[in-house]
């Protein structure tokens, strides 16, 4: 009871000397923070003054005031007596206003570059949980599988590769020796290969060379479940060790975009558009070194 009586004394001292005084040496680049120090000499209809003082080679004043003010305001000022000026308090709110407002487009430009990350991030976490969470992995790899394929057989028809070199790709990712009659070494002719038959034909032996896989680690008792715990652990490290390359390469990108506007380009929208094909190369190099792994795993 003694410590409330002390400050409620305390108080009335306060008061009855005209309550709490703020001096200001400067003012701050954000006019909200002038204002709360205003608001704390008269928090709850107690009294109080403040009083803020500016020099004329304050970083504010000089910055945004302009040449001319500061140059008026000297003239005006016979001696070192300080002055009030209209014209400066002015000058001094459209300073404060042009910090915040480009305070605000930073903050609004830094948000729409991370919304483009965080996007990303979300993909690759909900990919991450779910594998976690999930006992048996065997349709994700079978998507894997059919991703690949789909993938290869694009770009050997978008680079004009020869059946045997595409066969050469397929064999560097299954591991295993594959046969097909026919070969034409003049060039990948569709027209010759139905497109959808050679896509069958390679998820086959997808498919084929998953299932000897599996039943290789059958040697070693619960070879299922061996395989299966094998199995989530290489797509986790391909799926993390892909993320941290991404995130090192976005860094790079954003600091590189920022020189574009130098040639009439929007920074935003070339790192909106460089970031996808990134993100959309680093997922399928994920599942092709998560398949180059699997089929070449041992157990020892």
């Amino acid at each position: 009871m003694s410590t409330q009586k002390h400050h409620k004394q305390e108080n009335v001292i306060v008061k009855n000397l005209g309550g709490l005084c703020v001096v200001g040496t400067e003012r701050n680049d954000s006019r909200r923070i002038d204002d709360q120090l205003r608001g704390r000499c008269g928090r709850q209809g107690d009294p109080g003054t403040s009083r803020f003082f500016v020099s004329l080679d304050d970083n504010l004043l000089r910055l945004f005031g302009g040449q001319k003010v500061q140059e008026f305001l000297k003239n005006q000022i016979l001696d070192d007596s300080p002055m009030e000026s209209t014209m400066l308090s002015k000058s001094l709110d459209n300073a404060q206003q042009q910090v915040e407002e480009r305070a605000y487009e930073q903050r609004k430009n830094l948000f729409e570059y991370d919304e483009i990350l965080d996007q990303q991030r979300t993909v690759v976490y909900f990919e991450r949980r779910f594998i976690l969470e999930n006992m048996s992995l065997y349709k994700t790899v079978l998507a894997y599988g059919e991703q690949i394929v789909y993938e290869i057989l694009n770009l050997s028809k978008r680079e004009g590769l020869t059946l045997k070199q595409t066969i050469k790709l397929f064999e560097m990712v299954f591991s295993q020796k594959l046969s097909f009659d026919n070969l034409d070494e003049k060039g990948f002719d569709f027209n010759q290969y139905d497109e959808i038959e050679l896509a069958t034909y390679f998820f086959q032996e997808f498919w084929l060379n998953y299932q000897s896989k599996i039943s290789q680690f059958s040697v070693y008792g619960n070879g299922n479940r061996i395989f299966r715990t094998f199995e989530r652990q290489v797509i986790l490290v391909n799926i993390n060790q892909m993320w941290q390359e991404h995130l090192e390469k976005i860094t790079l990108l954003r600091e590189a975009v920022s020189w574009r506007g130098y040639g009439q380009q929007n920074p935003l929208t070339e790192y909106k558009k460089e970031a996808f094909q990134l993100f959309a190369q680093a997922q399928e190099i994920t599942v092709l070194l998560t398949l180059f792994q699997l089929f070449r795993g041992l157990v020892i």
